[in-house]
């Protein structure tokens, strides 16, 4: 099935050739969409170090406790 306009690589007939061919061109993405995508990214990260930190903090005595009881036997 041929597709006008689409590049003879990409209409070889094969399964991969009809997904590019689908796809959109790759062109320049607009200023503000990537700032949305830095500052979700950032967030989440900012998110992950926190929880990270509080449970480092909130478990860190535990667990030295429980080797502190082990060492000392």
């Amino acid at each position: 099935m041929a597709i006008a306009g689409a590049s003879p690589l990409e209409n070889s007939g094969s399964l991969t050739g009809h997904i590019l061919s689908q796809g959109r061109s790759d062109g320049p993405t607009s200023a503000g969409n990537t700032a949305k995508v830095f500052l979700v990214m950032a967030l989440v990260l900012g998110i992950l170090v926190a929880v990270g930190a509080l449970v480092v903090l909130v478990s860190g005595d535990t667990f030295s406790s429980l080797f502190d009881s082990f060492l000392k036997s």
